[in-house]
């Protein structure tokens, strides 16, 4: 952004004071801009407004050309047993995609079942952020928020199954595999009580986030529930999930910058409906619940590859507008929502107003004959 002022000259005021002025004037600015840059940022969105063919060979490098640091997919990588791609139609949706001006989505398809030659195994295919070098590190930013529209497909051939434990958002700060990662977000079938055993209820085509750690690296104790599965954390609120065959908005925040106190929360709305958050774990706040981290471990990963490995059975989704952001104020706020907000300032007005003020003393003083 350019600032061009015009001062008109003024008397009584010496050119070397209007010269220190002016410069106090840049600074300013300066100051203000990087101050606003610094409080909220987007690291990393995606609308797959790009067309990959599920045979295009070529198809890794093309998502690499979109800001994915790598990709793997069944097209160039056949041990990849699943596919990435994005389309411009579902199989029996019919409405829009719920993203902003949206025309394409991104396909995921994991095929184990599928695409296994003996017995069943698992998946490798992934989007990848990041990198394993320092010069990554925090790239998945300690205090991260992600945003994403998903639609779990189960209609005419593409019959969704999900086991309780596949892997979806895999951080790591070392190689991938690793045991360096904070927190794994899986998909699954489970209940929606911290007991990850047996399928819940309704069992047929549910679909929920839940949370796992590391143990030494991260740990996280949750008194009130299974003793057995102490490290996983799920969705206590029956009333929303990702239901099939409709598009829910997922927002997510994942908070480990403290050696406690660490907190996982979870929001989904459904197209056309309103915020419901499923899950709060905040340490130290929610009964029952700690989430500590060793000092040397404190803060974010340099890697997260979506969505790894998928256990036993197939499944389709798809997905729309991807972000990840350090604030929430950053993520996309869409119009179809039952619950719109009444409009809010622009994050930017305080410092607008701010420049505008030191403008109005300084251009005050200059005009001071005194």
């Amino acid at each position: 952004m350019a600032v061009y002022l015009r001062v008109r000259p003024l008397h009584g005021v010496g050119t070397s004071l209007k010269r220190n002025l002016a410069f106090l004037l840049v600074v300013a600015i300066a100051l203000l801009l990087l101050e606003n840059s610094a409080r909220a940022r987007v690291v990393f969105s995606d609308r797959f407004e790009y067309a990959v063919s599920r045979s295009d060979p070529n198809a890794a490098q093309v998502f690499v050309q979109n800001g994915w640091s790598h990709a793997k997919t069944q097209q160039n990588s056949r041990g990849a047993h699943g596919y990435l791609h994005t389309v411009t139609s579902i199989p029996g949706y019919s409405g829009p995609f719920p993203g902003t001006n949206s025309s394409r989505v991104l396909a995921i398809e994991a095929l184990p079942r599928t695409l296994q030659v003996g017995p069943i195994g698992q998946t490798d295919f992934y989007l990848q952020l990041g990198g394993n070098s320092s010069a990554y590190d925090d790239y998945i930013p300690g205090d991260v928020w992600f945003q994403f529209w998903i639609y779990p497909q189960n209609s005419g051939s593409q019959l969704s199954t999900y086991s309780a434990r596949n892997k979806f958002f895999y951080v790591c700060n070392t190689d991938y595999p690793c045991h360096s990662h904070l927190w794994m977000v899986m998909n699954g079938s489970p209940t929606y009580s911290d007991n990850m055993f047996p399928a819940g209820n309704p069992s047929r085509g549910e679909f929920f986030f839940t949370l796992r750690n590391n143990a030494g690296v991260s740990n996280i104790t949750n008194s009130t529930g299974d003793p057995y599965a102490q490290d996983a954390i799920s969705s206590p609120n029956p009333s929303e999930w990702m239901r099939p065959n409709r598009w829910t908005l997922v927002k997510m925040h994942m908070r480990t910058t403290s050696t406690n106190g660490n907190s996982f929360e979870v929001w989904l709305r459904r197209y056309g409906g309103s915020w419901v958050k499923v899950s709060e774990w905040i340490g130290g706040v929610t009964p029952g619940f700690t989430w500590s981290i060793p000092a040397e471990h404190v803060g974010g990963h340099r890697v997260l590859r979506m969505p790894t490995t998928v256990s036993d059975n197939d499944y389709w989704l798809y997905m729309d507008d991807f972000v990840m952001a350090t604030t929430e104020s950053d993520l996309p706020v869409y119009p179809d929502a039952g619950n719109t907000p009444s409009p809010q300032p622009p994050t930017n007005v305080r410092i607008i107003r701010a420049a505008a003020a030191f403008f109005d003393r300084a251009l005050t003083f200059l005009r001071d004959p005194s």
